[in-house]
């Protein structure tokens, strides 16, 4: 499917799942290298940005965050853009929620004959990769809230529960990590082809800001992975100083029934003259014994600091 919008002599063609027949069209109109043509038909899964005479063409993966459930996981979602003077194309295989909006809002701005500085294909592109960035810094703000949450839980004492959201935080942060490195190096090499006169000079600013905006998401995925990491740390160490406290009890607790268990035993040895056991009295006698022997080391471990 294919849907064209215009504005001011610009063209955008945005194709989801084309077929072969539109892509065909497309290579033909615009006069594209076939090479291109074959980018546009399938996923390619490696974003990269390759410079023709007459057009540039990029390839980004994008890390979108979607629920699955009661969890939310990062799924790799590749958008091919064809960026020409006076025509940009956009192919993709799954629905992108910001550039569905991106093109409301075109339609919008055509209607409403806005003043958008769109002089060229370039600051159609420059403006729709801002969107798209944009919806990723509100993925990472939303990882944020929810470490921001976890480390209430967690000093609420809810730390076994936090190990598993942490390890599915830490999961979207490492996915969202390993889909965007590829985007530093493109831009890169999008700011030295930019100082050319492809689009103007005055273009390469532009450039320079998209490239300021991943360095942003970068910096935000590094303050979060930073974050998740203080917090795993310190939710381990809560869970183990948990866990010692009560191995610590459970083992003082043992201790003192070994003692009373081993005096259970002796008199209840089958011997011919077991003492106090035969006495009218022995029982209240053996009792109030244990329970001195009991309240005694209880004393004993309370005033050395073990409990």
């Amino acid at each position: 499917m294919t849907k064209t919008h215009t504005y001011r002599g610009i063209v955008w063609l945005d194709m989801q799942n084309p077929t072969d027949d539109e892509v065909s069209n497309i290579v033909k109109r615009y006069d594209l290298h076939p090479l291109v043509g074959e980018e546009l038909k399938q996923s390619s899964s490696l974003a990269k940005v390759d410079f023709y005479p007459e057009y540039i063409l990029i390839v980004l993966t994008l890390p979108v965050r979607v629920r699955v459930g009661t969890s939310y996981e990062i799924t790799d979602r590749e958008i091919d853009f064809v960026i020409g003077k006076n025509f940009l194309i956009t192919s993709r295989t799954d629905t992108i929620e910001q550039l569905e909006y991106f093109g409301k809002i075109f339609e919008a701005n055509a209607i409403l004959n806005k003043e958008e500085k769109i002089e060229h294909a370039g600051f159609l592109f420059y403006y729709m990769v801002k969107r798209i960035y944009a919806g990723m810094i509100e993925d990472l703000e939303n990882i944020k809230d929810a470490l921001m949450t976890a480390e209430a839980s967690i000093f609420k004492g809810d730390e076994k529960q936090m190990v598993e959201v942490l390890s599915g935080l830490s999961r979207e942060l490492i996915d969202i990590k390993q889909t965007a490195r590829m985007h530093h190096d493109i831009w890169e090499q999008m700011v030295a082809f930019a100082d050319k006169d492809f689009f103007g000079k005055d273009f390469g600013s532009y450039i320079r800001d998209i490239r300021d905006e991943f360095n942003i998401i970068h910096e935000l995925i590094g303050n979060s992975r930073e974050l998740l990491n203080d917090l795993r740390e310190t939710n381990d160490s809560l869970l183990n100083t948990k866990q010692n406290e009560i191995i610590k009890v459970l083992t003082l607790v043992s201790f003192i029934f070994y003692p009373l268990t081993f005096v259970t035993a002796v008199f209840t040895i089958p011997a011919a003259s077991v003492p106090l056991v035969n006495q009218s009295y022995g029982w209240p006698v053996i009792m109030v014994g244990m329970a001195i022997l009991t309240c005694g080391m209880w004393w004993y471990f309370k005033k050395r600091g073990w409990i």
